[in-house]
Formats: C-alpha cells, structure tokens, sequence
C-alpha cells in the first residue's frame, strides 16, 4: 500500500518537524497540508532527515485526498460515548494495520492528524471512511501528533513484515475501487430517502455504511452485487411497486 500523511490546519512548526522526521523512519513520503501556518523554516530544523518531505509536501483539502485515497483514515483520541455517535466509532491500531496491509499496493491510504490543539472536527471524521484511536490505558488519551503518528506506523509496519515472511499462495479477489464503494452508499441513502427514513438519521446511516464497507475490505464483485440490490429496490420505490419474496404481486 501507499500511505500519505495529512496535518490539518498545522501550526506549531516543531510538531510538523517531528511528524516529518517520523514519516522518514518508516519510510512514508507523502505528506499533505490542510491550511498550513507555522514557519516552515524552523520546522526544517526538527524534521532532521526529513527535510525532503517537508519540501515536497502537497497543500490540499479532504475532499481532494478522498477522491485518490482507497482509506481516509481519521485519528482521535475522543471516542463515542453512545452507539449513534457512529463519527466517532473508532478501532485500533493493530485493526487498522490489518485493513491496510490487506490492501494491494497499489491503493492509496491516507492517515489524518488533526490540529494540535483540538483534532479532527465532526464534519471531518464524516469525510473519513474510518477512525483510529490509540489506547493509552488512562483517562489522558490525548497525544502529540507525531508520537501517535509513530506508534500507528509501527503498528502497520510490524504487521506489514510479518506478512511478508509468511507464504501467500491463494489468490485474492479484486478489491472494490473507491467508485464502487462510494455508488453503494449512493443507492443506501437513496432507498433509504424512499423508504422514509428519518432524515436527521441520514447522514449517520451513510457514515455507518462507510465504516462498515471500510472496515470489511469487500470484494469488486460483493459490493457490486450489494449497489444491484438496492438499485434495483430504489427503482421499485419510486414506480410504487412491491414484490413478495415469491415473486407474486
């Protein structure tokens, strides 16, 4: 897999050094900012090796990176306290790195830090497709974003070289692509709009399916066969016409 790094709205030039400076010890390259403003000059200094992915780094916005990215990973250290909070319905890191080593290489995986003093905003972790937060065994669950950025790294990496020294012989189907994905939960909101679904419940129906299709890794041909389905059902919702399991009107 391919994994970029995004800071949203970074403004203490040390934490973006250090994030750098993490990137380059696992080997991560691409490095993304959201409304960046902190003095990239001192920053330089606290990158160390890191420098290059600084100088390369890419301004850009969530919505962008969703449309290249086959995970939008969001990071958080304030998890759900009920099960409608499904924005913040979060999994951990070692099932994070199972997700992202299971992905062909080829497919881009973006991880989310949020901004230093606040993290990742509701409407963010919307966007997301999942949400990571690191266990710290005490009520202070808040990190620095480069010590949380290396310990998910580690987790993906560990995992990643473990793969590798073991043999893999059956061959694994293709993956949905991020279009398939995204038209499954086109016609979920749709028949849901058809069958009267509570429309303040909408938007969480759409995030829980997101979470749902992501934290599955579902198949080309499985999540086609599930956009059938409801296509299908959407067409018959809106011609008023319903058919018994039997087929007999």
């Amino acid at each position: 897999m391919s994994i970029g790094v995004v800071i949203v709205e970074p403004r203490l030039y040390i934490n973006v050094g250090y994030v750098a400076r993490i990137m380059k010890n696992f080997g991560v390259t691409k490095l993304f900012l959201i409304d960046p403003s902190y003095d990239a000059e001192k920053a330089n200094k606290y990158a160390m090796h890191g420098r290059d992915i600084l100088d390369s780094a890419t301004i850009t916005n969530l919505n962008e990176l969703r449309k290249c990215s086959k995970l939008l990973v969001g990071t958080t250290a304030l998890k759900g306290s009920t099960r409608l909070n499904v924005l913040r319905d979060t999994i951990a890191t070692d099932q994070l790195a199972a997700l992202v080593n299971a992905l062909p290489k080829v497919e881009n995986v973006s991880i989310i830090l949020g901004r230093e003093s606040s993290g990742l905003k509701n409407r963010e972790l919307e966007i997301c497709d999942l949400v990571v937060a690191i266990e710290t065994g005490t009520r202070y669950r808040t990190m620095n974003i480069s010590h949380a950025l290396g310990i998910i790294l580690y987790e993906i990496y560990k995992q990643e070289a473990r793969s590798i020294s073991g043999t893999i012989t059956n061959k694994k189907p293709k993956p949905a692509s991020r279009l398939e994905t995204d038209l499954l939960i086109k016609y979920v909101s749709a028949a849901a709009e058809g069958a009267g679904y509570d429309i303040h419940k909408r938007h969480l129906l759409d995030s829980a399916v997101k979470r749902l299709v992501a934290k599955a890794n579902p198949s080309s041909k499985e999540v086609m066969l599930m956009v059938s389905l409801f296509r299908k059902c959407v067409i018959r919702m809106n011609r008023g016409i319903y058919l018994p399991a039997n087929g007999a009107r």
